[in-house]
């Protein structure tokens, strides 16, 4: 009759307000859906409202005057139940690609960890490498000068005669 009513899911989502001239309780009334005639929302007045109420049995015997009207009404039923479930549909889904991102990011973040860890290795063994190598260029070095005592060292040998190129 007159005032708002807001209609919410179990969840407390909110799936609806009705104003004057709404209407609610066909899906119900007319075993309309999955879950029969059981209800599928709740409703609650947002300040004073002012309601008819029409029983089921006397909704069911004006429905057999006009049978055509009982399809408008299931028909307006599964349009709302449809309407109603492709959010709660999008939140299920939504929550589904976080688990498997979570777990994506669980199992990247895992195999990185096992990735660094071989990368460490690499490197200490690298350095292992870098060390002997500078052990042998420095056994090398002295090897040489002991059979080449009057020659210079090799970071100074590349110039006896550069002054001469300079002009």
């Amino acid at each position: 009759k007159q005032g708002m009513l807001q209609v919410t899911a179990d969840d407390g989502r909110a799936l609806a307000t009705l104003s004057d001239g709404s209407y609610f309780g066909e899906i119900s009334l007319l075993n309309v859906g999955k879950n029969g005639n059981r209800r599928t929302a709740n409703v609650r007045s947002v300040g004073y409202s002012d309601l008819f109420c029409l029983r089921k049995e006397d909704l069911l015997h004006a429905l057999n005057d006009y049978p055509e009207m009982r399809e408008v009404l299931k028909e307006a039923a599964r349009q709302k139940l449809a309407r109603d479930a492709k959010p709660q549909q999008d939140e299920e889904s939504q929550e589904t690609e976080r688990r498997i991102s979570f777990t994506n990011s669980v199992e990247l973040a895992d195999t990185l960890g096992k990735r660094l860890e071989d990368l460490e290795k690499l490197v200490l063994n690298l350095a292992k490498e870098i060390k002997t190598t500078n052990k042998s260029v420095v056994t090398l070095q002295k090897q040489l000068t002991k059979v080449y005592p009057n020659s210079k060292s090799s970071g100074e040998s590349s110039s006896s005669s550069g002054s001469d190129s300079d002009a």
